[in-house]
């Protein structure tokens, strides 16, 4: 089972004040790793309470909708649903909600018991085990066809595994650089760093310490959770033109002289003082920490600390590398069928429903819902019909449009993998190795695992 302080609430964002969201959304994958094999889901019978899928009415064909999202946070799409039936009497829908850190578990247990939803909202990372396992329903050319049409190029490939595309993209998750306007202007710089040498200068710049040699602002921060490490390298990965595994997910990029590169300035600015392990990405709400490489959800907590001061302190600009094209990393939930579905053909046809603007309305159902959560839709019209002109959101968008932003790589064992990865990069933070013998011991590692997928 999952240990406490490894569940992410993904659901939890609330419309009052956030607190300390940031570091609880950032756990997304550190959660324990669970291999979907034929034993591990017989033994998931005993692990989890099962999803109930509700009886059929003869007369109808019922419909259920499983999501980690929580009844308010899906209003939008309830109202949908209640209109979706209005005009389809023959189809009744019933939505159920898990917790996000027991929803891959629920999904195991209820395919055991023959009770499995029709419809998951899942995170993009488990797709390989779960469509391995049998478990998703493959949609057919059409829907496909649909899909790449309407869809950002790194949304699709956050769904897609080994060629072949799962289901339909929902809310994405882009990384850039964050910087703090105002302690860069005080130190001198009116423009973010292009260049990771320039960012290195900078944050020496601001970083002060105090007469114990302890660092009291920090000019760049990392932090406690896997994504903070991983997701950066592979931000930074992708913003140096090289993808952090082969093409075919069975071998590791680690060792490149781009990657040893980008791990080495990492330990560098531990190294040289600039930031440390009690220095987390926490930090730049509580104005103790210049410059981050985060998601765009911090959004909200942000806009809630900074207030009126929010636009003046607060700027995004693209990853810094050393010349080349912008690059980025995305990471996504999907909308996808189960394969045991008696429903399947009516579940893929209210899926394009809820994806595609009725009426007079200017967001599909899930843009509306995703539009009143303040996050980011794969899907080009909704994303272009969101409010998205803010300074603060344009880089993220214009990531996702251009194709700047890559998916999460959709590794066999993903959470896994990603952990053991962080473990080797913490290692050359805290100068225990240095960055090539730490990817070659990550790559040894990770390739080992990859090996095992069929």
């Amino acid at each position: 089972m999952l240990d406490n302080d490894q569940i992410l609430l993904h659901s939890a964002r609330v419309r009052a004040t956030p607190v300390r969201v940031s570091s609880q959304r950032e756990r997304i994958i550190q959660m324990k790793p669970v291999r979907i094999t034929r034993v591990s889901v017989v033994s998931a019978l005993t692990a989890a309470t099962a999803l109930v899928a509700p009886s059929v009415a003869a007369a109808e064909t019922t419909i259920t909708v499983a999501t980690h999202y929580n009844q308010e946070q899906m209003g939008p799409l309830l109202a949908c649903f209640d209109q979706y039936t209005a005009e389809n009497p023959d189809i009744k829908i019933e939505f159920q909600q898990a917790a996000y850190g027991d929803f891959l578990q629920t999904i195991l247990t209820s395919r055991v018991g023959g009770t499995s939803p029709d419809i998951y909202n899942i995170y993009s990372v488990w797709a390989p085990q779960l469509a391995d396992a049998g478990t998703l329903d493959e949609p057919s050319d059409e829907m496909k066809d649909w899909i790449r049409a309407n869809y950002g190029e790194g949304s699709v490939g956050a769904a897609t595994i080994n060629g072949t595309l799962w289901g339909i993209p929902t809310e994405l998750s882009v990384y850039q650089l964050f910087y703090n306007k105002k302690m860069l202007a005080e130190a001198g710089y009116d423009a973010p760093p292009a260049t990771w040498a320039e960012l290195k200068e900078i944050a020496a710049a601001i970083t002060t310490k105090n007469d114990q040699g302890v660092i009291e602002r920090a000019g760049y921060v990392y932090g406690p959770s896997v994504a903070n490490a991983v997701h950066v390298y592979y931000s930074q990965m992708y913003a140096a033109g090289v993808p952090p595994y082969s093409e075919d997910f069975r071998s590791t990029n680690f060792t490149t002289p781009e990657s040893i590169e980008i791990v080495r300035r990492m330990g560098e600015l531990f190294a040289e003082g600039i930031t440390s392990n009690t220095n987390i990405t926490d930090d730049f709400a509580g104005g103790s920490a210049a410059m981050m490489i985060a998601a765009n959800w911090n959004k909200a907590e942000l806009q809630s600390v900074y207030g009126d001061e929010f636009e003046a302190t607060v700027g995004i600009a693209p990853i810094p590398n050393d010349g080349g094209d912008p690059g980025t990393m995305l990471y996504s939930f999907l909308w996808a069928v189960d394969s045991t579905s008696d429903a399947k053909e009516e579940s893929w046809a209210l899926l394009k429903w809820l994806n595609e603007a009725q009426g007079d309305a200017s967001l599909s159902c899930t843009g509306e819902m995703l539009n009143d959560l303040g996050a980011l839709s794969g899907n080009l019209a909704d994303l272009a019909s969101m409010d998205t002109d803010d300074s603060f959101t344009k880089p993220f968008v214009a990531a996702i449009e251009s194709g700047a932003a890559k998916s999460q790589p959709n590794i066999w064992a993903a959470s896994e993998n990603d952990r053991t990865l962080r473990g080797y990069i913490e290692q050359v933070w805290a100068g225990n190795m240095t960055a090539e013998e730490a990817m070659a011991a990550a790559d040894a590692e990770v390739t080992a695992v990859l090996s095992e997928q069929d």
